[in-house]
């Protein structure tokens, strides 16, 4: 008489799949908001203030919103 095969000799529960990449189904994924640079903001201020913020990122050679950034991130730190 012929022996069936059981559940436990056709997985092998110790091994993993092969890591491609690539998510597969039904697999958690968790999306990452990207910070856009298209976001726009308008602020007021007085224009010697402007001024001096033009001439920084002049010197610097920078965008106008990286020193309005950094201006902020060195507010916050020191909050």
């Amino acid at each position: 008489m012929k022996k069936g095969l059981g559940m436990n000799e056709l997985i092998n529960t110790a091994a993993t799949p092969k890591d491609t990449g690539i998510p597969q189904r039904g697999a958690a994924q968790r999306r990452v908001k990207v910070e856009r640079r298209s976001d726009q903001m308008s602020v007021r201020m007085k224009p010697s203030t402007r001024e001096r913020i033009e001439a920084l990122a002049e010197v610097e050679g920078v965008p106008i919103a990286e020193i309005v950034e950094r201006a902020i991130a060195a507010y916050t730190a020191d909050a």
